[in-house]
């Protein structure tokens, strides 16, 4: 007893906790550089590597008006029309689609110069044929070219950004209490617009999306005399904001495996009432959507077709007058029977 050994004890176990990870760090790689000076001392900074300039494909040429033969707006921007799908659509045949195409271009009043034209463009062309004109009528050639849409498939590009209607409830403040918000409920239908997202993919796809700039950058000027640096600040896709919602957006996890360019389209809005006849009151209050990835220069032009409509908001004078009026003439009664009953009383 007096030399009793004491056997070794294994330590308490440890309690069981989650596997502990390691802190994780996130290294965001930028390919940052900045241009040589141009002959005007200006310069670009940027924080991405673009993989498309659009000003790559604008020559000496088409930055002056020096040389009307070659300005901007005939030799690039006529691109920008291009036919939403290949002819004879949406006609049977080519006799028919080169007349009408004759019909809708050109001035309202056919010159001599425009005859001379149909004779060189059309009957002249070797896929005109006189045959094919038989029963031919403009009118009923005009209905068909309107409802050509109709008949595309609903998933087709060219019907996805197709006009559509809706009704629109507004919040309007009267004098009589709701206790689900600060007014009375009015629906305004023939609200007609153009989903968004539609419509930039079609824009996107036309061949004026290569001028638009992708990859937002800062733009610098150096004095040759004194050397100093001074920021320039000319398009919306030089400003700070373009460059920080690019950054945040190239930051984000992909999530759905695509591994295309993740891209900001600028959408700018604007709205004005628009008068429609030169007499009479008919008037209409479209709205109008630019994309800032477009130079300024380019959305002045007035052939750049870089304005598109996505919305035409009704007048609600019509509906809304009519519904105030029933409105208040029984609002009016419900007051005066109020008032007799507590006169009685």
């Amino acid at each position: 007893m007096r030399f009793r050994d004491e056997l070794p004890v294994p330590p308490h176990s440890v309690p069981q906790s989650p596997p502990s990870t390691l802190p994780r760090v996130i290294l965001h790689v930028f390919d940052s550089f900045r241009t040589s000076l141009n002959r005007f001392g200006i310069s670009r900074e940027y924080r991405h590597r673009p993989t498309h300039d659009p000003d790559a494909f604008v020559s000496a040429d088409q930055l002056s008006n020096i040389h009307p033969d070659t300005n901007f707006e005939s030799s690039s921007i006529s691109e920008v029309a291009s036919p939403p799908k290949p002819p004879p659509w949406p006609w049977p045949n080519m006799s028919i689609w080169r007349l009408m195409s004759w019909k809708l271009t050109g001035s309202n009043r056919k010159s001599e110069a425009e005859v001379t034209r149909l004779v060189k463009e059309v009957l002249m062309a070797e896929d005109f044929s006189v045959k094919d004109l038989q029963g031919f009528n403009a009118h009923t050639e005009m209905k068909s070219f309107d409802t050509s849409e109709a008949t595309l498939d609903s998933n087709d590009v060219f019907r996805r950004d197709g006009w559509r209607e809706s009704a629109v409830d507004i919040s309007v403040p009267t004098r009589e209490p709701n206790p689900n918000g600060n007014g009375q409920l009015f629906t305004i239908p023939g609200f007609h617009y153009r989903p968004l997202t539609a419509v930039i993919h079609s824009v996107f796809s036309e061949s004026a999306s290569k001028w638009f700039h992708l990859t937002p950058f800062k733009r610098f000027w150096k004095s040759s005399v004194t050397g100093r640096e001074q920021r320039l600040y000319d398009e919306l896709y030089t400003s700070d904001a373009w460059i920080k919602a690019h950054d945040d957006l190239q930051k984000q996890k992909r999530k759905d495996g695509c591994k295309l360019e993740r891209v900001i389209a600028g959408l700018m809005f604007w709205s004005d009432s628009t008068h429609l006849a030169q007499f009479g009151n008919a008037s209409a209050w479209p709205v109008y959507l630019y994309f800032g990835n477009q130079s300024k220069y380019v959305r002045a032009c007035p052939t750049s077709a870089a304005c598109h409509p996505v919305a035409f908001i009704p007048s609600v004078s019509a509906h809304f007058n009519v519904s105030l009026a029933v409105m208040l003439t029984v609002s009016s009664v419900a007051t005066s029977i109020n008032y007799t009953v507590y006169r009685w009383n």
